[in-house]
């Protein structure tokens, strides 16, 4: 068990030829799905723009530990990302990701950081870089 982060693809830029008619999409997460699961497989290359897994409930639960030391508990990162080490299916949405990136290259410019809240913060960077491009919220999977 563990927590992972996706953005999806944003539904204008994926072509799927004849299967396009069964394409649904979530207006919250922005996630292109299928009730059938053989074009689910097919296509499932297709649907996500970035995916990180962010670590496993032990590491989310020290990296929290560490988000508070360092922000303080109400901080964006410890309050949507953290705040449990398997939360799925909800989202970061598109207005929050300014906070988050700032408050994330705050944390980066301090620089009293463990090595391993560097590589989630390069994760969440391109979560966010992607989020922004697609025009999807970050979600938890």
């Amino acid at each position: 068990m563990g927590l992972d982060a996706v953005v999806y693809r944003n539904r204008k830029d994926i072509r799927l030829g004849r299967d396009e008619q069964f394409a649904q999409c979530d207006p919250e997460r922005g996630e292109v799905y299928f009730e059938n699961d053989g074009l689910s497989r097919k296509h499932r290359a297709k649907l996500m723009a970035s995916k990180h897994r962010l670590g496993n409930i032990a590491e989310i639960s020290a990296l929290r530990e560490e988000a508070i030391r360092m922000t303080g508990s109400d901080s964006i990162i410890v309050l949507k990302v953290f705040y449990s080490g398997t939360h799925c299916g909800d989202a970061i949405p598109l207005k929050s990701l300014p906070a988050l990136s700032a408050e994330l290259v705050s944390i980066l410019k301090a620089g009293k950081h463990p090595p391993e809240f560097a590589q989630l913060a390069n994760c969440l960077q391109d979560l966010i870089h992607t989020a922004n491009a697609e025009r999807n919220p970050i979600v938890f999977v």
